[in-house]
């Protein structure tokens, strides 16, 4: 007899997991029909272990198992994507079938569709990832090559993007020629035009380009040859949940079990793909990119003035409005980057120096301004927990009500810019104006459909600038730069180049401070000069890809928090664990980290670790080089 384990596909389940008796052995992924309060259901395998070896937990149970029907003709995920997800077992502290679960399709996972019956193929290309650095209209060019190409040899090709934004814009650029053999498939579609995509996927008579976002890209086809992965360096890829799995981890594993080629593509790779591509273990696409030319160049503006009782504190300097005052009068349409969201990110006492912060994630909040039938509402909102409550008036720890916005955030900018150029047309696009994908393409729809006007967004605005703008401005670089993640150097630089590559006459840059080499090299667009600095830094420090980063954080009142950490410090018994404060901490909740940094090349010491880490308590969130640390 066995224990099997499964996670039912179910729409809007709270139902996670459920445990039945078998006798027969089912194999991890397979589709199987099981009894849920009184009807048949359809649920995925994610674990089998024999009765034997869980004796001990079933006798302690609190209820008994039913027993499962016997289905031996039982579907199953194909081979090709169980061995994936056996892969990255070995990279995540994760099983394989929760691992299996999350690689499935959002239309499987909900029970609106079954998995087609499909045999795995293995292909003779070569696995090995291969590099493409290069501005997006080149990569485009290459992209189209490789597609005939590989549809001269009878192939198909899987495009995968990061953000459903990007869908709609790169099967239009590629489109040219193929439509009858281009299959999107995209969360913004209807479930009409996405059951025209699943048909069209299955036919075989024509190889196909398929265009498709992470989260549909893992299905077999016996002609798919070749895996593209554009804009390889997006933050979009890793999941924001357990087992917060990196699809591009997931695309190289999916790639190298099936024996297909993989492409990784961006303007600016990440510095982890840059190290590899230098040490030959990937390949280089093309000519080796050690500059890359803009037609817009990157002006600094360096702001000197100091603020002063006559003279208060100036977001916008002379130069910039100028410039975009000389844009808007062209008819130009004009992009100004803000770092942060709401009015503020951050709101602390005078008097005491008490810092508003969300209780579940500890994190500040951010202060936002809405207006509600023409009332405005400020309200405090956590970005990590995405909880949202009414702004206080006075202090929560001395009741002082000398409150002060720290920080420049969207929405000052906005009303900054509203009076000094009230006169011209301005849009303002972030997670408050935009919750969806639906409503920021709106609000661009609409920027663009003027004569001239002035976008304002965060970086939630970047993948939706494909029609260009012609002055783009980052409004405060110190801002931008103050996020505390080992990437910053790197996010910072790719940040520069996006914006050079969507604004056609200038990009202007605001700051406080001289710059600095990275800002020269962005300048000069010499990326070859900022990866050998980068790459230095990294080695110094022992940041990845020379280290792996495994993260835990718990959270919660002191003294269970602190016997948590004994709990763990049991458990690991490694002398690679740093435990250390998160500086999210308060006076009435604990944030405790431990990272662990240990060497791509111990495999044997790490997979002990992620053994040892399977068996800690749920309530430890498990991230593999995550971007923040602290």
């Amino acid at each position: 007899m066995y224990v099997i384990q499964v996670t039912p596909l179910i729409r809007g389940t709270q139902l996670e997991s459920l445990s039945y008796f078998s006798s027969i052995s089912y194999e991890v992924g397979s589709f199987l029909q099981v009894p849920i309060r009184g009807k048949n259901q359809t649920a995925i395998v994610t674990e089998i272990k024999p009765v034997s070896s869980t004796k001990t937990a079933l006798k302690a149970a609190s209820f008994s198992l039913r027993k499962l029907p016997n289905q031996p003709e039982a579907k199953v995920v194909p081979k090709s994507i169980r061995d994936t997800a056996t892969l990255l077992a070995k990279r995540y502290p994760a099983s394989v079938g929760s691992i299996l679960f999350n690689l499935l399709p959002p239309d499987i996972k909900s029970g609106a569709r079954t998995f087609p019956e499909v045999e795995s193929v293995t292909q003779t290309e070569d696995s090995a990832p291969s590099i493409l650095t290069a501005r997006l209209d080149e990569r485009l060019l290459h992209y189209q090559s490789h597609i005939r190409s590989t549809f001269a040899h009878r192939g198909s090709v899987l495009l995968v993007v990061p953000t459903a934004a990007d869908v709609a814009y790169i099967a239009k650029e590629l489109q040219q020629g193929i439509k009858d053999r281009l299959v999107v498939l995209s969360p913004l579609q209807s479930k009409r035009d996405r059951d025209t995509a699943y048909l069209k996927l299955e036919d075989t008579s024509l190889s196909k380009l398929i265009i498709t976002t992470p989260q549909y890209a893992y299905f077999e086809r016996a002609d798919l040859l070749s895996i593209i992965v554009e804009q390889s360096a997006s933050p979009y890829y890793v999941l924001r949940h357990r087992p917060y799995l990196d699809h591009r981890d997931a695309l190289m594993a999916f790639a190298k079990v099936s024996g297909r080629s993989i492409i990784l593509g961006d303007t600016v790779v990440r510095t982890e793909d840059e190290v590899k591509r230098r040490q030959e273990i990937y390949s280089t696409v093309g000519e080796e990119a050690k500059r890359i030319a803009f037609s817009a160049p990157l002006t600094v503006i360096t702001q000197k003035d100091k603020p002063s009782v006559e003279s208060p504190f100036q977001l916008f300097s002379p130069t910039l409005l100028s410039t975009v005052e000389r844009a808007l009068e062209g008819r130009g349409h004009v992009f100004l980057y803000a770092a942060r969201r709401g009015l503020a990110p951050v709101v602390a006492c005078v008097d005491c120096g008490y810092i508003f912060r969300c209780p579940d994630s500890n994190s500040p909040y951010s202060l936002i301004r809405t207006v509600k039938n023409g009332v405005e509402e400020r309200w405090f909102v956590s970005s990590t927990s995405g909880s949202r409550v009414r702004a206080s008036d006075v202090c929560d720890y001395c009741g002082s009500w000398r409150l002060r916005e720290r920080g420049i955030g969207i929405q000052q900018a906005y009303d900054e810019w509203r009076e000094k150029v009230p006169h011209h047309d301005i849009t303002i696009i972030d997670h408050e104006t935009a919750p969806t994908s639906v409503k920021a393409k709106k609000i661009i729809d609409q920027f663009y459909e003027q004569k001239s006007g002035v976008l304002i967004g965060t970086q939630i605005a970047l993948p939706y600038l494909t029609r260009g703008v012609a002055v783009s401005a980052i409004i405060s670089l110190d801002a931008a730069r103050a996020t505390p993640t080992w990437r910053a150097d790197e996010s910072l630089f790719r940040l520069l180049f996006r914006l050079r590559e969507c604004t056609q006459k200038e990009v202007l840059v605001q700051t406080r401070t001289e710059p600095d080499a990275l800002i020269e090299y962005a300048k000069r667009g010499s990326i070859e000069r900022f990866f050998d600095d980068e790459i230095a830094l990294r080695q110094l420090l022992r940041y990845p890809p020379f280290q792996t980063f495994i993260l835990l954080s718990w959270s919660g009142p002191a003294e269970p928090v602190l016997k948590a950490e004994q709990t763990i410090k049991n458990i690991l018994q490694s002398p690679l664990v740093q435990y250390y404060p998160s500086p999210h901490s308060t006076e009435h909740r604990l944030a405790r980290h431990a990272l662990i940094r240990i060497e791509p090349s111990q495999t044997a010491e790490y997979e002990v670790l992620l053994q040892k880490i399977r068996s800690l308590p749920p309530f430890v969130k498990v991230e593999v080089n995550p971007e923040r640390i602290v």
